[in-house]
C-alpha cells in the first residue's frame, strides 16, 4: 500500500476525526495525534463534503462535552458556596433572555412576559439547565 493510497487516506481521516473528539476540537493537537499535518485536515474539509460534515459534528460533540464539564465544575463550586461563580453563571445564562423573548414574541405575534424562578437545590438548577420544570417557586 502506498502512502497516499485511498485506504491509507480513509484510515488517516478516521484517525483525525477520532482525535478531534479526544482533543475537544483542537485541530493542531488532533493532527499531531493522528500523525498528519493540520493542512491535510483543512484540505480534506475543502475536498470531501462528507468528511467536512462529520468533522463539524465531531467538533459540536467536543464543545458540548466541554460545556458539560465546565457546568459540572461550576455547580460543584456553587455547592461549596462560591457566590462569584453563581453570579457569573447567572449573568451568562440570563444575558440573552430579553433578546430571545423579543424574537419569539415577534415570530409568534404574542407578547411574552419574563418570570423569574427561584431555585433552592442543585437538582433544581440542573433540571432548569436541561430545560425541565423542576417545580421551582415563581
Amino acid at each position: 500500500m502506498s502512502k497516499n493510497s485511498q485506504e491509507v487516506i480513509v484510515l488517516q481521516k478516521q484517525k483525525m476525526l477520532d482525535a478531534i473528539v479526544a482533543n475537544f476540537g483542537n485541530v493542531t493537537k488532533a493532527a499531531a495525534m493522528a500523525g498528519i499535518h493540520p493542512s491535510s485536515h483543512y484540505r480534506w474539509l475543502k475536498e470531501d463534503p462528507e468528511y467536512a460534515d462529520v468533522s463539524e459534528n465531531m467538533k459540536d460533540i467536543s464543545f458540548r462535552k466541554i460545556k458539560d464539564r465546565l457546568l459540572e465544575k461550576a455547580l460543584e463550586k456553587i455547592d461549596k458556596g462560591d457566590s462569584a461563580i453563581l453570579g457569573r453563571m447567572m449573568a451568562i445564562y440570563l444575558k440573552n433572555i430579553p433578546r430571545d423573548m423579543d424574537m419569539v414574541s415577534r415570530c409568534n405575534n404574542v407578547r411574552l412576559v419574563p418570570r423569574i424562578k427561584y431555585i433552592d437545590t442543585r437538582e433544581q438548577a440542573q433540571a432548569l439547565m436541561r430545560g425541565e420544570n423542576p417545580g421551582v417557586i415563581e
